[in-house]
């Protein structure tokens, strides 16, 4: 739910969230150019544009040298200096270039709220021509999963589904156990890289820069101040002793293991309160 963690199986938790939902709603960006009925279609169009070249799953290269990264999704990782390919990278590379080939590699770009990362490249999310998004071709395919950086929101809920859909159907990396959610009390502490967790909240607890977020075994979840007003104070102090589901990518921190969680939409609140 845009704006509000994601629960399911606790509904007594949905009303602190519905402001939030319509705020959101509110400033989505007006549509500027009529899109087909497609899943997940543009809002308007910023740019057309031709791709020339395809890095990896979520990364392609244009006719003027641009790199554009596409915003909403992350695919497993190619390997660099010798390092072994995540499972599925190729297969999701190979698929993006049959996707943009179908297309004539003439896509359209609409841009992010915020338009360039901390490596310079364009953050956009990319249609083919006939309006088709090329996230969900992806998200479908089970060879994405989703990923909200804000201040680029737009459509989260809509790939969220398409991911759901393909997790549900144990579609593609959904089928691997790596992707499946792992207890929080088993992960070893050598555990890094991407994951998805599930386990308890023991603690949350505010400091000067961060908050954070204690759950059973050795991780902690860290929220930097810069994002703490997606989080509602209400929602977070109602994670206590909850079940949660929550995916990132794992370091170690001292003692213990640490995740930073950028949006709400990382989390997802499993059950009511439990007793400790």
């Amino acid at each position: 739910m845009p704006g509000g963690i994601r629960l399911k199986g606790a509904s007594d938790l949905v009303a602190p969230f519905l402001f939030l939902l319509l705020l959101c709603a509110a400033l989505l960006p007006a549509p500027t150019l009529a899109a087909t009925s497609t899943l997940c279609s543009y809002a308007h169009v910023d740019e057309r544009a031709r791709v020339v070249y395809v890095f990896d799953g979520d990364t392609v290269k244009l006719q003027d040298g641009r790199r554009v990264r596409l915003i909403g999704i992350n695919t497993p990782e190619l390997g660099h200096a010798g390092a072994a390919n995540e499972a599925l990278a190729s297969a999701a590379r190979d698929t993006l270039q049959q996707i943009l080939a179908a297309g004539g590699h003439s896509v359209l770009l609409q841009y992010g709220t915020e338009q360039h990362d901390h490596y310079g490249r364009l953050l956009a999310h990319v249609f083919l021509e006939n309006g088709d998004n090329v996230a969900v071709q992806l998200l479908q395919k089970g060879l994405a999963t989703t990923l909200v950086v804000p201040p680029n929101t737009w459509g989260m809920s809509c790939y969220q589904q398409r991911e759901d859909d393909a997790r549900s159907a144990r579609t593609g990396l959904w089928r691997l156990d790596h992707y499946q959610a792992t207890d929080s009390t088993a992960l070893p502490k050598d555990s890094r890289g991407f994951r998805i967790v599930r386990g308890r909240v023991t603690a949350v607890r505010q400091t000067r820069r961060s908050t954070w977020i204690d759950l059973a075994g050795l991780l902690t979840l860290r929220i930097d101040n810069r994002n703490r007003s997606y989080f509602p104070d209400a929602a977070l102090e109602s994670l206590r002793d909850r079940e949660i589901e929550v995916r990132g990518w794992l370091r170690p921190a001292g003692q213990r293991l640490q995740m930073t969680v950028q949006h709400p939409a990382a989390l997802v609140a499993l059950t009511s309160a439990v007793a400790p």
